[in-house]
């Protein structure tokens, strides 16, 4: 069978704050762990908001603690305390919020894997959602090929769904691949126009 070979896993980096691209810490094709550090994206502007939310939290507590003293002299009414204890609350989202913008613009690989093209380079300016590169971890592959109708259900009258049922892969240059492989699933539903269903294996890929 003619097969297509995908990453186990394969997403998009993309940009999740406006701003320059200051730092790129990655080059094409490197392998990267979990949590390393790629790229950068200019945080002085999160900075400037995460300093100002935190001033506004010190104020409001300073606001709530007077207000609750006088509220135990009965000077103010409970709804004035409420509305102190509120305001609080409010600076605290607001800070919150400015503490993960600061921290969205720092991109972090979520998994062990593989870099793939750099779509913008360092200084470049980005949008919201701009494609920084894509993230592969090929530690295992899944291997996709078309079967027939017909050897599907002669393959289903001999094995139950979830049998591991072994196969190998012969590469591009003839060889067979040192590692082997097992049918994990199969799709839903019949390709119309081929009469075709694809099987997926996957191979450990150390």
């Amino acid at each position: 069978y003619v097969c297509q070979i995908r990453a186990y896993q394969h997403i998009e980096v993309r940009a999740l704050e406006r701003g320059y691209l200051r730092d790129v810490f990655v080059d094409e094709g490197q392998s990267v762990h979990r949590g390393q550090s790629l790229f950068q994206i200019t945080p002085v502007l999160y900075q400037a908001e995460l300093a100002r939310s935190s001033a506004e939290v010190q104020f409001a507590e300073v606001e709530y603690r007077n207000t609750r003293l006088l509220r135990e002299g009965n000077v103010v009414s409970p709804n004035e305390l409420a509305l102190a204890r509120a305001n609080l609350d409010k600076a605290a989202a607001q800070r919150a919020l400015a503490e993960a913008h600061l921290r969205f613009s720092r991109l972090d690989a979520p998994f062990d894997g593989m870099v793939g093209r750099l779509m913008a380079r360092r200084g470049s300016l980005l949008e919201e959602g701009d494609l920084l590169t894509v993230l592969a971890d090929n530690s295992q592959m899944w291997v996709y090929f078309n079967v027939s109708e017909r050897e599907y259900l002669a393959y289903r009258r001999t094995h139950a769904i979830g049998d591991p049922v072994p196969v190998r892969l012969r590469m591009a240059n003839n060889e067979i691949f040192n590692q082997q492989g097992t049918i994990q699933t199969i799709e839903a539903d019949f390709n119309n126009e081929t009469g075709t269903i694809a099987f997926r294996a996957g191979f450990p890929n150390p």
